[in-house]
C-alpha cells in the first residue's frame, strides 16, 4: 500500500481531444463518465454514463490516504469500453504517481502526488476563455521533428534561465499540465517553458523571438493590469488557441496554449455542412442567399443590373424510376458538374433543393447575357452523359429574372425566376423563359385554383355535363360522352383547360376521376330506371388512373354500388395513358374488357405509334381527333386519312366515332366517307343533366 505524506496533494491531469482539466482530488469520492450528473464529467462517446470511479482510502496506522480506481459505478455495473492503467486492462487499481489511464479510446489522465508544501499555483490559476478572440495564422519557420505530446511524458530538463526568476520554479501543476505555457520578460525573452512548450516545440529556444508563437505580442502598455488577450495561431496543421496573460507586476508575459485542431475541424466541417449541398458540394439554399443579398447591394451600389436564373432536370423523376435513387443522385452530380463548367469566374450556382439549382449572375454588362449563359448550358447538355454504363441526356428547363426591372430583393427575384421556370415547363421544357410581370397574376391564379379545388369536390361544386354520340343513319343517340365542369360560386365556370392540369400535378385528379366514374354510372342508371332507351355513358380517365393497379377493382365495385350492366360503360384512354407503362395499361385494359366494359382509343391518330396499339390492346371504339375534322373540306389528305382509318375500323370489326363536327359541310361529307357514329358541336354542345335528359327522351 502506498506511504504517502501527510501535506501530499493528489491531482488528476485530464487529456482529452476536446479539452484538458487538472483537478486537485480533495473529495472522498468521484463518479467519472459522460453524464452530467458525475463529479468528473468528460464528454466522449467513448465513455459510458458511469464509466469508473475514484474512491479515497486512508492508511490505518495513520492519517495518510490514497485513491483507488474502479472499473464502472458504485452499484457493479461495469463500463462498456474499460479502463487500462499503464497499459493493463483492470477493473481496481490503487493508484501511484505518474500512472496513465486511459478511458475508452480518445481520453488519457496521468494521476499525480505532489508535495504541497512546494511553491504552487493551485487549478483556478489557469485560464478560461472569456475575452475576445483574435486570428492570427503562420507558417513555422523551421520543421520540428514530429512528436507525439499528448502522451503525458516527465522528462528531467532544468527550466530555462531559471536563475532569472526571483520566485523560482513555478508550480508543479503547472510544470506538469499537459498544456505548453511559457514565460516571456518584458523585452519578449523567455524566462520559462514547461515540459509540454519544450516538447511540442523543441525549436522555440533557438528560434526566440523568431518563433511564430512570439509574433504579434501586443505591447504591455496597450494592456492594464491583468488583462488577458485571447488569440488564435496557426502552425502548420494544428490551430491553437493563445491566452496572454499581461502582468506588469512581475514584468513579464505569462501565455498559454491549448490545441483547438480537432474544434476547429468540427466547426469546419459543422460550416460546411450547414453551408453546402452533401451530394454536389455546391452551395445550398442559405449561401446562395447570402451571396444573391450581398450581390444586391453592390449592384445597388453601382447601378448596375444582375441576373437570377432558376433551373430545374427535366425528367428527373424518370430517372430515379427507371434506374433507381443512387442512379439518380449520380444524375445529379454530373448534370451539376456539367452546369459548373459553363460558367464564368464569379459566377455562383447552388443546388436550391431536389432537382432544382439557382444560378447567381452577380454583374450583367450587356443585356443579352443572361439568354447567352442560358443558351450555352442548353447546348452544352445536347452531349450525353454516362449513366449505369450507358448513354442519357439530361435536359433542363430555365427561368431568368432580372436585377432592378423584375424586383429589386432577393425573394422577388427568386419567386419571379420561379415563376419563369414554370411558364418554360408549361411551353415544353427544354428552353429558357424570362420573366414577364403577367406570369405573377398567372401562378397566383394557379395557386388559388389549387386550394379552391381541394374543397370542390367536398363542397359539390364539380358537375358533370353530357355530349351525345350520334348515329347520323338512324339519327339515334348511341352514347353520352361525361365531361366534367366546375362551377365555383365566385369564379364562375372554370374551364377544364385551367383546372385538370393542376389537379393532375397535385394528385388531386384520382379522387376527381373516381368522382366521375360514379357520378357518371349513377346517371346513367338513374335515366334507365326513369324508362329511357339505355346507351353507353363514355368516361375518360387520367394518365395516372390507368397507372393504378387497382383500377378494374374500383370499376367494378363503382358499378357494383350503381348497378349498372358493365356494357353500358365505355371507358376512354389516349396514348398518353398508355406509354406511361405499357404493361400495365394492357393488364387493367384487358381485365376490363373481360369484365364487359368496353375500352375506346381517344384522338385516334394524334401519337407515334396508334396502329401498333390497335394490336397490343383490346380496344372496343376508336375515336378519330377532331384535328382531322377542322380542315377536311379543304384539306383532301385529311379526307384520305379518317377513309383509311373507317376501312381499318370494319377490318378490326371496331367502332369508329369522328369528334369535333361543327359544320353542316362537315357532316355530309363525313357521311359520305362511310361514317355512321358522330360528336360534336353540330349535333349538340355539352349538357347539363337536365338538358341531357329532355334530349333522350325527345330521342326515343
Amino acid at each position: 500500500m502506498p506511504n504517502q505524506s501527510i501535506n501530499s496533494q493528489h491531482v488528476l491531469a485530464i487529456d482529452s481531444p476536446y479539452y484538458n482539466q487538472v483537478i486537485t482530488l480533495k473529495k472522498d469520492f468521484y463518479s467519472i463518465g459522460r453524464h452530467s450528473n458525475n463529479t468528473i464529467v468528460i464528454h466522449s462517446e467513448n465513455l459510458s454514463r458511469k464509466h469508473a470511479t475514484l474512491v479515497k482510502q486512508y492508511e490505518l496506522k495513520n492519517s495518510d490516504h490514497y485513491f483507488t480506481l474502479f472499473d464502472g459505478d458504485n452499484k457493479g455495473s461495469k463500463s462498456t469500453n474499460g479502463i487500462w492503467v499503464n497499459g493493463v486492462q483492470c477493473t481496481e487499481r490503487i493508484l501511484k504517481h505518474g500512472d496513465i489511464i486511459c478511458f475508452g479510446n480518445d481520453v488519457k489522465a496521468t494521476y499525480y502526488i505532489i508535495n504541497s508544501d512546494s511553491n504552487s499555483l493551485s487549478e483556478q490559476g489557469i485560464p478560461h476563455s472569456s475575452s475576445p478572440t483574435i486570428s492570427v495564422s503562420f507558417s513555422r519557420l523551421q520543421q520540428a521533428p514530429l512528436i507525439d505530446y499528448r502522451q503525458t511524458q516527465i522528462i528531467d530538463l532544468p527550466l530555462l534561465n531559471s536563475s532569472t526568476s526571483n520566485e523560482g520554479q513555478l508550480a508543479s501543476l503547472v510544470e506538469l499540465s499537459p498544456n505548453p505555457i511559457l514565460e516571456l520578460d518584458w523585452h519578449r525573452n523567455l524566462k520559462y517553458l514547461n515540459a509540454a512548450a519544450r516538447l511540442q516545440f523543441p525549436d522555440l529556444i533557438t528560434l526566440a523571438q523568431k518563433h511564430p508563437l512570439l509574433h504579434h505580442l501586443v505591447d504591455e502598455y496597450q494592456h492594464p493590469n491583468g488583462n488577458l488577450l485571447i488569440q488564435e495561431l496557426q502552425i502548420d496543421q494544428q490551430v491553437f488557441e493563445q491566452h496572454i496573460h499581461y502582468l506588469p507586476e512581475r514584468q513579464s508575459i505569462r501565455i498559454y496554449l491549448f490545441d483547438i485542431t480537432q474544434r476547429k475541424r468540427a466547426e469546419e466541417i459543422l460550416h460546411y455542412q450547414a453551408f453546402y449541398d452533401q451530394l454536389t458540394s455546391l452551395p445550398n439554399r442559405s449561401l446562395f442567399h447570402e451571396h444573391l443579398s450581398l450581390a444586391l447591394a453592390n449592384a445597388q451600389r453601382g447601378q448596375y443590373s444582375l441576373a437570377v436564373l432558376m433551373l430545374d432536370l427535366d425528367g428527373f423523376k424518370t430517372i430515379n424510376d427507371v434506374f433507381g435513387h443512387s442512379v439518380g443522385d449520380q444524375s445529379l452530380k454530373l448534370f451539376a458538374q456539367r452546369l459548373q463548367s459553363q460558367l464564368r469566374a464569379g459566377d455562383l450556382l447552388s443546388r436550391w433543393g431536389g432537382d432544382e439549382f439557382t444560378l447567381l449572375i452577380p454583374r450583367i454588362n450587356k443585356t443579352d447575357e443572361p439568354a447567352k449563359i442560358a443558351q450555352r448550358i442548353l447546348k452544352s447538355l445536347s452531349h450525353p452523359f454516362q449513366l449505369n454504363h450507358q448513354e442519357c441526356y439530361l435536359k433542363t428547363s430555365i427561368g431568368v429574372a432580372i436585377y432592378p426591372q423584375d424586383g429589386e430583393e432577393a425573394e422577388t427575384l427568386i419567386k419571379n425566376a420561379d415563376a419563369a421556370l414554370y411558364r418554360t415547363k408549361q411551353q415544353g421544357r427544354n428552353h429558357f423563359q424570362f420573366y414577364l410581370p403577367s406570369m405573377t397574376f398567372e401562378t397566383s391564379e394557379r395557386f388559388q385554383l389549387e386550394t379552391l379545388l381541394h374543397q370542390a369536390i367536398s363542397r359539390q361544386e364539380l358537375q358533370l355535363h353530357y355530349q351525345p354520340q350520334i348515329n347520323i343513319r338512324t339519327g339515334k343517340i348511341q352514347g353520352m360522352e361525361a365531361l366534367i365542369r366546375w362551377q365555383h360560386p365566385k369564379l364562375g365556370l372554370v374551364s377544364p383547360s385551367k383546372f385538370i392540369p393542376i389537379a393532375e400535378e397535385t394528385g388531386l385528379i384520382l379522387a376527381i376521376d373516381e368522382w366521375v366514374l360514379r357520378t357518371a354510372c349513377q346517371q346513367n342508371q338513374a335515366w334507365q330506371k326513369a324508362g329511357l332507351t339505355p346507351v353507353k355513358v363514355a368516361v375518360n380517365l387520367s394518365a395516372r388512373q390507368f397507372q393504378q393497379p387497382h383500377l378494374p377493382k374500383l370499376v367494378e365495385q363503382i358499378l357494383q354500388e350503381t348497378q349498372l350492366e358493365h356494357h353500358f360503360l365505355e371507358i376512354e384512354v389516349t396514348e398518353t395513358a398508355l406509354v406511361k407503362n405499357i404493361e400495365l395499361a394492357r393488364q387493367n385494359l384487358t381485365q376490363l374488357r373481360k369484365m364487359g366494359v368496353q375500352v375506346a382509343m381517344d384522338d385516334f391518330g394524334t401519337g407515334y405509334s396508334s396502329l401498333s396499339y390497335l394490336k397490343e390492346f383490346p380496344f372496343s371504339t376508336l375515336k378519330i381527333d377532331s384535328a382531322f375534322v377542322k380542315n377536311i373540306t379543304e384539306n383532301s389528305q385529311e379526307t384520305g386519312i379518317i377513309s383509311a382509318i373507317m376501312m381499318l375500323g370494319k377490318v378490326l370489326n371496331l367502332r369508329v366515332i369522328v369528334e369535333g363536327v361543327e359544320t353542316q359541310e362537315q357532316m355530309k361529307l363525313l357521311k359520305q366517307l362511310q361514317c355512321e357514329e358522330m360528336q360534336g358541336y353540330f349535333f349538340s354542345h355539352p349538357l347539363t343533366i337536365q338538358e341531357s335528359t329532355h334530349l333522350l327522351l325527345t330521342n326515343k
